[in-house]
């Protein structure tokens, strides 16, 4: 069974900045590199040579790879808001107006300052300084004093109804929540877009959310998601398991795709995927579930769940 969303993948040109990028942006803490080493991806026998950074937040953790590019770093790509795949991680915290401060003051942008969408909540996405895509939200019922935390991880789909079926089925999890926006100035003016038609869906995974969106209006003109490559942006999500041979047959039978066999690195086991829009997934089954770098191990893996009970 999936227990939680453990991390999400970013490869970066610049590791060190967008390091403190994150810690200073959504309130994370850089963990030992050999930390590190023990949650990356299982890429094969001669994967190509990189750094990595481990960030722990409260209940939930972000992984950096920064690939040694033969012939020097691509150019950052600053993807729209529409584009099929793993599009972005949110950081909340009852202060909108800190989380904002603290992405223009590290090197990171808006694409619109935060706004309510009708729910009470301020809303902003903002770019790091490569151009990845972080929402910010500020939730006015929080308790005073709350840690930054993590909210969701958000997909963009094609196919919605596939997507939800694929992921319920797989966290074994009811949709918590289904809906259709726009067009409106709101929504246009938050993901600096035009006409904007979206319908989106909501899923309990453990510590975090697995927000998924389809946009009907604009579209992006692109087949197929990102895959995990050492391409700039979202590569992946690691979902921790407590049955990797398990979830790894569902994934299959649910009409997604295994890459290669289990490996075993003495703190996890892992194997890639995908699910069947081409989104990369990490299997991780911790060798002790309480151990060192389980979402167990997190200072508050339920701090999210906490605030919401408390609303």
């Amino acid at each position: 069974m999936i227990t939680g969303i453990h991390h999400v993948g970013l490869v970066v040109r610049d590791r060190i900045a967008t390091e403190r990028f994150y810690c200073a942006a959504a309130g994370m803490q850089s963990l030992p590199d050999d930390m590190a080493r023990a949650v990356a991806p299982a890429l094969g026998a001669d994967p190509p040579a990189h750094d990595l950074s481990l960030l722990s937040g409260p209940n939930g953790y972000l992984l950096l790879t920064a690939p040694h590019w033969p012939e020097g770093a691509p150019a950052a790509v600053a993807n729209p808001v529409n584009r099929p795949g793993i599009r972005h991680f949110c950081a909340q915290n009852r202060d909108c107006a800190m989380l904002e401060r603290a992405v223009t003051d590290n090197g990171g942008s808006l694409i619109a300052r935060p706004l309510d969408l009708g729910t009470g909540n301020q809303y902003a996405y903002a770019r790091d300084s490569e151009g990845n895509i972080m929402e910010i939200e500020g939730l006015p019922y929080a308790p005073v004093g709350e840690p930054t935390w993590l909210g969701h991880v958000a997909l963009v789909t094609r196919d919605l109804d596939r997507a939800i079926g694929f992921y319920a089925a797989l966290f074994g999890a009811a949709l918590q929540n289904r809906g259709q926006f726009g067009p409106g100035p709101q929504f246009d003016r938050m993901g600096g877009l035009s006409g904007a038609r979206i319908e989106g869906a909501w899923l309990p995974a453990g510590n975090l959310l697995l927000e998924l969106w389809q946009f009907h209006a604009p579209s992006y003109r692109q087949e197929l998601a990102q895959r995990l490559t050492f391409d700039p942006g979202y590569s992946h999500i690691g979902l921790e398991t407590d049955d990797l041979d398990g979830d790894a047959e569902r994934i299959v039978e649910l009409g997604g795709a295994l890459s290669g066999q289990p490996i075993e690195n003495g703190q996890f086991r892992v194997i890639m995927a995908s699910d069947p829009d081409g989104n990369a997934i990490q299997l991780l089954e911790p060798s002790n579930p309480a151990g060192p770098l389980s979402i167990a191990a997190l200072a508050e893996p339920d701090l999210r769940l906490r605030i919401e009970a408390g609303r």
